[in-house]
């Protein structure tokens, strides 16, 4: 944890930028324990129900619960995936005069598209002169840092949207809707790609939940008593030999 020395107006800054910057750590550092025991516990409840299927009765009651129990599980760890995601997210700091587009690629469920490059392009579909393209970090962060001079030749009123993709594969967004920047203020997106998308820009994420396949149930023993096996007509009568008595 970071230690805020009060030392007056020269650190008064860069003391509440510490002490933020603290506190986004911890909110990520414990979603992540939440995370994990979410997880942990949805183990442990998927093992109980294997066992009670395979070593007491497919059919207790128990193992539906349990079964419920997991599929609300995995809804929490989806979600808490995200909110992690979210929580690593830095917002760059800028100027009073600097103009700031920020946003998220993600996919249908909030998850983020990560490593993916963001190109700001016209009306035209072109890219705009003098505005490099952005990359999207792990949390499918991008942002736009535009100086006044880059803003004044973009123009207030010219209709602006995102490319994302490189020369490999590339595309506007069917969630991606027309935008214009005004200087001075910041602008934020959160563009979602449908399955089409993901699969054409080869970004689909692997968020696959693993399934076991539960063990079948052992089949119930045979009521029916085993008949003896028939002795060979040869095979002589063994007598049982009767203990003979201590004295």
């Amino acid at each position: 944890m970071a230690i805020i020395s009060n030392t007056g107006q020269k650190t008064y800054k860069s003391d509440l930028q510490g002490a933020f910057e603290t506190l986004q750590v911890q909110r990520s550092d414990l979603l992540g324990m939440v995370l994990d025991a979410q997880l942990a516990s949805r183990l442990l409840i998927v093992e109980e129900a294997r066992r009670l299927r395979s070593d007491v009765n497919p059919d207790d009651p128990r193992v539906k619960r349990y079964a419920n129990a997991s599929k609300s599980m995995l809804q929490r760890v989806a979600a808490l995936e995200v909110e992690v995601q979210i929580a690593n997210i830095r917002v760059p700091p800028v100027t009073k005069t600097e103009t700031l587009l920020q946003g998220r690629i993600t996919d249908e469920a909030s998850k983020a598209a990560a490593h993916v490059q963001v190109t700001l392009i016209d009306e035209a579909g072109k890219p705009v002169t003098g505005v490099a393209p952005a990359t999207t970090d792990a949390s499918g962060y991008y942002a736009f840092i535009l100086q006044p001079a880059q803003v004044d030749a973009i123009g207030a009123n010219r209709k602006l949207t995102l490319q994302i993709g490189s020369d490999s594969g590339k595309l506007v967004p069917q969630a991606s809707k027309p935008f214009s920047l005004t200087a001075g203020q910041m602008t934020a997106h959160e563009t979602r790609l449908q399955a089409g998308e993901l699969d054409k820009l080869k970004l689909r994420p692997a968020f696959t939940d693993v399934v076991t396949e539960a063990p079948k149930p052992r089949t119930a023993p045979s009521k029916s008593t085993p008949k003896a096996a028939k002795k060979p007509d040869n095979e002589p009568e063994v007598k049982p030999v009767a203990a003979k008595r201590k004295r």
